[in-house]
């Protein structure tokens, strides 16, 4: 997986809110999830495939806190976070397959098939300590986003968000 798409798929991950309370819900994200990172994201195909119950749904929201932990505080995760990242990235292995070689996620188990490369994504998206990764500067919304700007000025996650913030302020202006 390029680190693109592992950004891509660790974003999305943080900012799915509310996403893995369900079984359902964490199955229909994560077969969204894979779709947008098909072409750069691998899965073994003899590994173990994922039986979404409430175990793993648990353990995506578990997953998911840390993650969130992790980036919570910049320069400083903390070591639970740390530790909950580790044991994922436990759960599976990389290896290289075709010509031109390219990066397959193997699991040990169905959970992992999962776990494995969000842990993965998250663990590069922390690894590569870029200040590109921001929070939305609206009050009303909590979503990271990537800032691809040149000059790394970009504030809001969407044009809503932006609107929200500087409508009251041009109403004000009149």
């Amino acid at each position: 997986m390029d680190n693109g798409a592992a950004y891509g798929l660790a974003i999305s991950f943080l900012n799915a809110n509310g996403a893995f309370d369900d079984p359902v819900a964490a199955a229909r994200w994560w077969a969204a999830a894979r779709e947008g990172a098909r072409e750069t994201f691998l899965l073994d195909l003899d590994s173990p495939k994922p039986r979404f119950n409430a175990e793993l749904s648990a353990e995506l929201r578990a997953l998911h806190a840390a993650a969130v932990e992790a980036f919570g505080s910049p320069g400083a995760s903390t070591e639970s976070a740390m530790a909950a990242l580790s044991a994922r990235l436990a759960r599976g292995s990389l290896r290289l397959k075709g010509a031109p070689p390219a990066l397959l996620f193997c699991a040990s188990d169905g959970p992992g098939a999962v776990l494995f490369p969000l842990a993965h994504a998250v663990a590069s998206l922390l690894a590569a300590g870029d200040k590109r990764l921001r929070r939305c500067a609206s009050e009303a919304c909590s979503a990271y986003f990537w800032d691809g700007t040149k000059n790394g000025s970009r504030r809001w996650c969407r044009l809503n968000c932006m609107e929200r913030v500087r409508a009251p302020r041009r109403r004000l202006q009149r």
